[in-house]
Order: C-alpha cells, then sequence, then structure tokens
C-alpha cells in the first residue's frame, strides 16, 4: 500500500465527517471542504476519474427539473468533489447507497413518529451524511480491491 494512497483515504475520510456533521449542524456544505476533498484526488489521481463528473450532472438535472426544492447545491458540489476521488461507477454506487440508507431511515422515522403528510413532506434531513456513508463504502471497497 503506497503512502499516498493512505494519505488520501484519511484525509477524504476526515473531510466527508467533516461534511456531515456542517450540514447536521447548519444545514450547509461549506465549499472549502468540497475542494479539498477534491484535491485529494491529487494524492492518488486517475485520469478516467474525470468520467465521474457525469453523476453530478445527472443530480443536478434532476434536482433542477423534478424536485427543485429537495436537493441543494451543496450536496451536487459534494458530489463532483467526490467524483474526482472516486470515478464515475464508485461515485455512481455511493450515490445510490446514500439516497437508499437516507430513504430507509426516512421510512422508519415516518413510521415511529407517526407524521402526517404534509409532516412528512416538510421533515428536515440532511443529505450528506447519508452520502458520507455511501461514497466512504465504495471508497473502501475500491480501497480493498473488491470494486476492481
Amino acid at each position: 500500500m503506497q503512502a499516498n494512497g493512505i494519505a488520501q483515504a484519511v484525509l477524504f475520510s476526515f473531510l466527508l465527517i467533516l461534511v456531515s456533521v456542517e450540514d447536521m449542524k447548519k444545514r450547509e456544505i461549506p465549499p472549502l471542504f468540497c475542494v479539498g476533498i477534491a484535491l485529494c484526488a491529487l494524492l492518488n489521481f486517475k485520469a478516467e476519474n474525470l468520467l465521474g463528473l457525469g453523476i453530478p450532472m445527472v443530480l443536478l438535472i434532476t434536482a433542477a427539473w423534478i424536485y427543485p426544492d429537495q436537493l441543494g447545491g451543496g450536496d451536487i458540489k459534494l458530489t463532483a468533489a467526490v467524483s474526482f476521488v472516486l470515478g464515475f461507477t464508485a461515485t455512481a454506487y455511493g450515490v445510490i447507497l446514500g439516497f437508499s440508507l437516507e430513504l430507509a431511515v426516512f421510512i422508519i422515522l415516518k413510521h415511529r413518529r407517526k407524521l402526517t403528510k404534509q409532516e412528512a413532506k416538510e421533515f428536515p434531513m440532511p443529505l450528506a451524511p447519508f452520502l458520507t456513508i455511501g461514497f466512504l463504502v465504495t471508497y473502501f471497497m475500491n480501497f480493498g480491491g473488491l470494486m476492481r
């Protein structure tokens, strides 16, 4: 294992956790954290990872067209930054895993709290913590060679 790969794993994980904490506290993802995550790619750069920018483009189009007020710009910037590190396939898996996890947690909370349809619509759930879990799972699957 190269020192650059370990440094990238530690820094990438740390920054994603910071993003999650900020999103939970302030409902905002600082752009500087996204820049830091994107710069993590330089520690183990692969040109093909640039194709991962297709995933945030899909999210942006979906957010603007289908759910204009639901997906924040920070989540899209976060996904773009992560795509430099993970590449197309792992970013896609991370997004799918993150959204699926958030949906499962939402369904559980909705039933436990017996939320009305209107309350459920307005129930605040930051996306970054769930994306972080999805991205870290796919990152460490790649890191360990499970997705190659």
